[in-house]
């Protein structure tokens, strides 16, 4: 069982339109609400593709209910926190081309009994999981160490741990140790390990400075332009041979998913040049089927499969 932690849920709201123009009014074709957040579609994507995954979240107590209810009707396994702290708003505009632009409350951090419960909510599920995910944003006010603490408890309950977080609360997790970290170029950057603000560092820096700092494998994901992985004396990029068009929202909730399930499966890390060649060709073909849906947290297996025969392998000088 993968369990995946949302330390900043959301309300995800999409509104379908045929083009976006600033300045201008625009009528909304179609309109999706749903639970969200990035564990969240990462739970989402798991369950759709027949792994077990039980979402954890924290949620304000105004939402809590339709929260739950439509988890429920998604078939998402959950343990949901009940927060005093509304839950905040994400909104994705959606065109005909199917890019997206995102606005993104930065939601509000709750007290920390809140972070507690949900440890303890991670302790009760610890005994039939093997895999945590910790994903996405803090809430405005959140503890700089939350996400360290929260590795720290997985650890502890003998669980390997996937973080695609990125900035202080990443610099901070490290110390911890995690099993593997994902974080998107700009997500790690903002770590600032090592180099000076005034230089942009290579993808080979960044990828020694996590592992450098701590984190056993590291894969640093940049668009278009694929994923980069170092572990151990393993150095690869990945990449899919033609570019999609789309929303890419879910892109990366996608790529985590697929890591955590393989660490799921095979105990572990990947061991070997091969075994990661495989692993990461699956996580860039979930993450680019993703891309072909309208909402973020569904993946369509035949595209997986479809889309596997376009991934290119090629060792990468870290």
């Amino acid at each position: 069982m993968i369990v995946t932690l949302t330390p900043n849920p959301a309300i995800d709201i999409t509104y379908a339109v045929p083009t976006v123009t600033l300045g201008e009014s625009h009528r909304v074709a179609e309109v999706h609400e749903r639970a969200g957040g990035k564990g969240i579609n990462v739970a989402s994507v798991l369950t759709g593709l027949g792994r077990h995954a039980v979402a954890v979240a924290q949620i304000g107590a105004d939402d809590l209910a339709a929260f739950a209810t439509d988890l429920s009707d998604r078939g998402l396994s959950h343990r949901l926190v009940e927060s005093p702290r509304r839950t905040r708003r994400s909104v994705a505009v959606v065109d005909d081309r199917g890019e997206a632009t995102l606005f993104n409350e930065a939601g509000e951090a709750p007290p920390d009994s809140v972070w507690m419960r949900m440890v303890e909510a991670l302790a009760a599920l610890a005994p039939k999981a093997s895999v945590v995910t910790i994903s996405g944003s803090l809430p405005a006010g959140a503890p700089d160490d939350l996400v360290e603490r929260l590795t720290k408890e997985a650890h502890r309950a003998g669980l390997h741990v996937v973080l695609d977080v990125g900035g202080r609360a990443l610099a901070r997790a490290l110390r911890a140790r995690p099993t593997l970290v994902k974080p998107n170029r700009s997500e790690a950057e903002a770590t600032q390990l090592g180099w000076p603000r005034t230089l942009s560092p290579t993808t080979a820096d960044l990828l020694l400075a996590l592992v450098d700092h701590g984190a056993e494998a590291a894969v640093v994901s940049d668009g278009v332009n694929g994923i980069q992985l170092l572990h151990d004396d393993v150095q690869l990029r990945a990449w899919l041979r033609e570019p999609l068009r789309g929303n890419a929202t879910g892109a990366g909730d996608a790529l985590t998913a697929s890591l955590a399930a393989d660490i799921e499966t095979l105990g572990g890390p990947p061991q070997g040049r091969d075994a990661w060649a495989e692993v990461l060709m699956r996580a860039v073909a979930w993450s680019a089927a993703a891309v072909l849906q309208p909402i973020a947290g569904v993946v369509n297996p035949t595209d997986i499969e479809r889309l596997m025969a376009s991934v290119e392998v090629e060792e990468s000088l870290v």
